[in-house]
């Protein structure tokens, strides 16, 4: 069985401009616990940017950051 290590920081971009503001706690409760990579899609964002790089498991610890663009 494969280990992954904490994602340190998750940074999501909005694919959809007009979505709303609470779907940022929908994204933060849905990758809780998983395992996730860049180019990943949770609700109406996308996963652009993992620290360490690669595959990782999102903790309580994790640092998100939300790109608007």
């Amino acid at each position: 069985m494969n280990e992954f290590p904490a994602a340190q920081e998750v940074t999501l971009r909005k694919l959809k401009p007009l979505a709303p503001f609470f779907h940022r706690h929908i994204a933060r409760s849905r990758l809780m616990g998983k395992i996730c990579a860049v180019g990943d899609r949770i609700v109406v964002y996308e996963v652009v940017s993992i620290q360490p790089p690669g595959r990782v498991v999102v903790t309580e610890r994790t640092l998100f950051r939300f790109l608007d663009e």
